[in-house]
């Protein structure tokens, strides 16, 4: 790349030419500025780890501005990589429990060489640039080690070469890397510029971040600041507390699930009802259990039943299943879930698929089955209720995951009305995986589909998997829709064949943008993580026996 060629990788460049090329080929994804800043920082981490930190600067230019990269070898392979793995990270909250990560700590699906990264030492203080500047001199930031730093609104990553110069990686930055020769200076340009947002000419007066050191080796032999003393010394007063816009102590404990600072903390804190609940939730809402855990530890066990109580129903709903597991350790509430489970068995569920996470999908579909023997014991309408539910969250596993538990699933809703309304929503909502998981679950015959009535319009609106899927299932299409269908696949990916195949390649579609018309009113809906995708084609499970009759209540 040359020197005197202006390189501006900006997430909003990024951003702005992949979700045009995924729009170019009819793909149902979108990404989503929430979390992109976070999945680019955890992306830099990786590929500075692997040495490939030059690799990294290349591919983000080439998306972002198409800067060409001496010797293509390879180029796309690295591209789709690189495009995966951003999809993978972006862990915003709508869908981070679907991927089972939060943003606290979704490097652990990444790995370099085989070893997994690995947080070896995290802290979240609100305090001066210059009292952060000593901090990180004291963590003195090996060359195996790269540092992810955190506010409550954006995420960059700190790296040092072999000369001890810091770098740093802003995705808001037109450049990949700042560089600082010390700590002071880099702290006092972090304070004015990566997260000054008040705009204030000389940046605020405290930095309020978290920092997480990540690498791939065991820290054992690693020697960091001592915790307690850095509490010690910066924790002030106000942070003991929880408060919604700044960040600082409590606050970044529970969010970044950082235990210990959570045990220093809560020494001696004896909280009233509302505060506990408040904190309890701030975890909830990144699944932070080992934080949840040393505050559940430090309540009334008396005051706060019915608290953990709400909680656990606000974690089952949400999709939290770290926390939901970490709360059912609790005897008394363990006792209570069961209770509910047994009184109000079809609101759990309705919880549960709500929460779209299809480890609390499978738990409480299986305790439901141990008090009630077979979930061939719901009535009709919950079974309704909970494809609705799938259908409304684009959540086609947890469609598989009601299949593999009810025998004779899909003669469990007969009303053939009904049956073709679950495709027309699916349909609605641009699901291509949830129209051809419903069709294989419900075993929806070809006469049935027929009675859809599909014309040029919708065909030319939504994205042509789900088309394809209903031809092959024996819908019988007009010529001209047809036709359509034939001009748009030519342009498609196809979802269930997204990753490593692509009929016009990245690299090209980049170079010949201008050239590329794009419909920006084809995909409106959003899956943000392809993982999905397969997820849909699992084997149904259950046996021969036929579906007895109801006897659960409502």
């Amino acid at each position: 790349m040359s020197n005197k060629q202006k390189v501006n990788t900006e997430q909003y460049l990024v951003i702005k030419n992949l979700n045009n090329y995924m729009k170019s080929h009819n793909l149902p994804i979108t990404l989503d500025k929430g979390g992109i800043c976070h999945a680019l920082s955890t992306l830099y981490i990786k590929y500075v780890l692997d040495g490939k930190e030059k690799e990294f600067e290349e591919l983000l230019a080439y998306i972002a501005q198409k800067i060409p990269i001496p010797g293509k070898q390879y180029l796309d392979e690295k591209l789709f990589i690189l495009i995966e793995k951003i999809i993978a990270l972006q862990v915003s909250n709508d869908h981070s429990t679907r991927n089972k990560y939060t943003q606290s700590n979704s490097h652990e699906q990444l790995d370099v060489k085989g070893k997994n990264l690995q947080s070896i030492f995290k802290v979240g203080l609100q305090t001066s640039h210059e009292n952060w500047a000593k901090i990180m001199q004291d963590i003195d930031l090996q060359a195996n080690e790269v540092m992810r730093v955190s506010t409550l609104e954006h995420t960059i990553a700190i790296a040092r070469d072999e000369n001890g110069t810091y770098k740093v990686y802003d995705p808001n930055n037109t450049r990949v890397c700042q560089k600082f020769d010390d700590a002071s200076q880099m702290t006092k340009w972090l304070s004015k510029n990566a997260f000054n947002f008040s705009l204030l000419p000389f940046g605020s007066k405290t930095l309020d971040m978290n920092i997480d050191v990540i690498s791939t080796e065991s820290p054992i032999a690693r020697r960091f600041p001592d915790k307690n003393k850095l509490f010690d010394d910066y924790l002030t007063p106000s942070q003991r507390e929880l408060t919604n816009n700044k960040g600082g102590g409590l606050h970044f404990a529970m969010t970044f699930d950082d235990a210990e600072a959570v045990e220093y903390i809560l020494k001696d804190k004896k909280f009233n009802r509302g505060e506990f609940v408040h904190t309890a939730l701030c975890g909830i809402a990144r699944d932070s259990e080992n934080a949840l855990a040393i505050l559940i530890n430090n309540r009334d066990k008396k005051e706060h039943l019915g608290d953990l109580q709400a909680i656990l129903l606000h974690a089952i709903s949400s999709g939290k299943y770290r926390c939901m597991q970490k709360l059912l350790e609790i005897e008394e509430v363990k006792a209570f879930y069961h209770d509910y489970i047994k009184d109000h068995p079809t609101k759990m569920l309705r919880m549960a698929f709500s929460g779209m996470n299809e480890q609390s999908i499978d738990k409480v579909f299986n305790d439901f089955i141990t008090h009630y023997d077979s979930a061939n014991n719901l009535t009709k309408t919950a079974v309704s209720t909970l494809i609705d539910i799938s259908i409304s969250k684009k959540n086609p596993v947890a469609i598989t995951i009601l299949a593999g538990k009810i025998n004779y699933f899909d003669k469990k809703i007969t009303d053939h009305a009904q049956r073709l309304t679950f495709i027309k929503q699916a349909i609605e909502h641009n699901d291509p995986l949830m129209v051809r998981t419903l069709i294989k679950n419900l075993n929806l015959s070809s006469d049935e589909l027929n009675c859809l009535n599909i014309g040029v319009s919708m065909v030319n609106k939504y994205n042509v998997e789900i088309f394809t899927t209903l031809k092959e299932k024996g819908f019988q299409f007009s010529p001209q829709a047809d036709d359509l269908i034939e001009r748009k696949q030519q342009q498609s990916i196809g979802v269930v064949k997204s990753i490593g195949l692509a009929l016009t390649r990245f690299s090209e579609f980049l170079t010949q943008q201008n050239k590329i018309k794009v419909d920006h009113d084809k995909i409106k809906q959003n899956f943000t993580l392809f993982k999905e995708r397969n997820s849909t084609l699992r084997n149904e499970g259950i046996g021969p026996a036929e579906p007895g009759k109801s006897m659960v209540p409502g």
